[in-house]
């Protein structure tokens, strides 16, 4: 089974097609859906919907603003709990 480079699906090795650049590397395209938003038109995996791509920049961005809520919250906790102890050492 081969894994598309543009959305992710995996094939037999048999179906789509197999592009060898100059460099040396091959890519494989399960469609000509893939090969043309790739190629031709230039476009990013990660933003088109159908794309395994896409499902991993929205899970990381998810998780990276989750973090950022959690952090968020204990320091709030944390600079509540220094004015409290700077409040009691000025009486």
């Amino acid at each position: 089974m081969t894994k598309c480079v543009f959305c992710g699906r995996e094939e037999s090795p048999f179906r789509g097609v197999h592009l060898i650049t100059n460099v040396g590397s091959v890519d494989f395209y399960c469609s000509g859906k893939c090969r043309k938003n790739a190629l031709n038109l230039g476009r990013d995996k990660r933003r088109l919907k159908w794309t395994a791509a896409f499902a991993e920049s929205r899970e990381k961005a998810a998780l990276a603003e989750k973090r950022n809520k959690e952090n968020e919250a204990a320091r709030a906790v944390e600079n509540a709990a220094k004015k409290e102890t700077k409040q009691k050492a000025k009486k």
